[in-house]
């Protein structure tokens, strides 16, 4: 076959926080790591804790200092929107005593089974997959996880690729009301996106970061000067609308839920067990916390839609299928990111992530 699946950690069950290195050994060119996290939820009946994605603290890439990828779960998931255009085949609830399952992509192409763009474990030495989680802090107080990783490979066709997407979090801030926050972003690699997160439970993004401004050389170009909605609604291939489901079971009372979508939120609940005349109110939405009330302790379906997957906005830097197109600031003295926080901004965190090409 031109393609094979590579099973490169099994699945392992943990009943503690944990964080697994794992070497990678494959030969093949890796088009893609996919992981499969799981949490045991034990109180979704009084509502969630935070957003399954949150309990995936840190996803590093290593080659011994070198980092190749770093994000974490709700940052890699909110990619996924970006990069993938769809979110995989999750199953996602907040039920008691049952593991939630979240699938988590790791891209090295533009697509699956990029030829030209893809990791070519030749082209290092020591090659690693850092995983590292604190379980209770995103579901339903999860008291018991799994992982298990996949990789996508390159087997019997060829490929030389010229390089890799190389993604990371270049910086993360507990912002302030009313300030900005510049950022002098590396200038290394062409730049392919641009990922902004401002998350603040309750609060819209674009309500959180006012305006995103980059500009070369001190101001000599700007490349663009836009509030966070503006950049959303002129970039809509990036930002799609999202269409999420998830079950939970709720008590009968008011009770807080965590979903992906954080602006622009609907949604709607539908009884999936016991008397029919049983109704539930969606309430808000905003930053990703959605309220449901239930007239009686009953399960049910939730359907929510809304944008900017866990607060993330994407910008993307030319033609996204053209390398020849993206950005590339070679020559630059200086490309300077700044944010302007509103005056809600409270104690939200904001977050700063490139997508670049690494060539070999």
């Amino acid at each position: 076959m031109n393609y094979r699946l590579a099973k490169v950690f099994a699945q392992k069950s943990y009943a503690a926080d944990f964080t697994e290195l794992i070497d990678i050994n494959l030969s093949d060119l890796v088009s893609a790591f996919v992981l499969n996290y799981q949490g045991y939820n034990t109180s979704g009946s009084a509502g969630a804790t935070a957003h399954w994605a949150k309990a995936v603290t840190k996803i590093e890439l290593v080659d011994g200092s070198n980092v190749l990828f770093a994000l974490d779960g709700m940052e890699l998931q909110a990619l996924m929107y970006a990069h993938l255009k769809r979110q995989l085949a999750d199953w996602l609830h907040y039920l008691d005593n049952n593991y939630y399952s979240l699938n988590l992509v790791i891209p090295f192409g533009r697509w699956l089974y990029d030829a030209d763009l893809a990791l070519d474990p030749a082209k290092f030495n020591n090659l690693q997959l850092k995983v590292t989680n604190d379980m209770d802090a995103g579901g339903a107080a999860p008291d018991a996880a799994k992982l298990t990783v996949f990789a996508h490979c390159f087997d019997q066709k060829s490929a030389s690729p010229v390089g890799f997407l190389q993604t990371q979090r270049i910086k993360q801030y507990t912002m302030a009301a009313s300030s900005h926050e510049y950022t002098d972003l590396p200038m290394d690699y062409r730049i392919r996106k641009l990922l902004i997160k401002g998350l603040k439970a309750g609060t819209e993004p674009n309500q959180v970061i006012q305006t995103v401004k980059l500009s070369e050389d001190n101001d000599k170009r700007i490349a663009f000067d836009a509030d966070f909605d503006e950049l959303g609604w002129l970039f809509p291939d990036d930002n799609l609308k999202i269409v999420e489901s998830f079950y939970i079971q709720n008590d009968g009372a008011k009770n807080a839920y965590y979903c992906t979508p954080t602006s622009k939120v609907s949604a709607a609940a539908v009884e999936m067990t016991g008397a029919a005349d049983a109704y539930f109110d969606c309430i808000d939405g905003d930053g990703g916390r959605l309220y449901v009330d239930g007239s009686a302790a009953k399960n049910a379906q939730v359907i929510v839609t809304g944008f900017y997957p866990n607060g993330v906005l994407s910008i993307p830097f030319g033609d996204e299928w053209d390398p020849g197109d993206w950005f590339d600031p070679s020559g630059l003295k200086n490309l300077r990111l700044d944010l302007l926080t509103s005056s809600g901004s409270g104690t939200g965190t904001a977050e700063i992530i490139l997508q670049q090409l690494r060539t070999y």
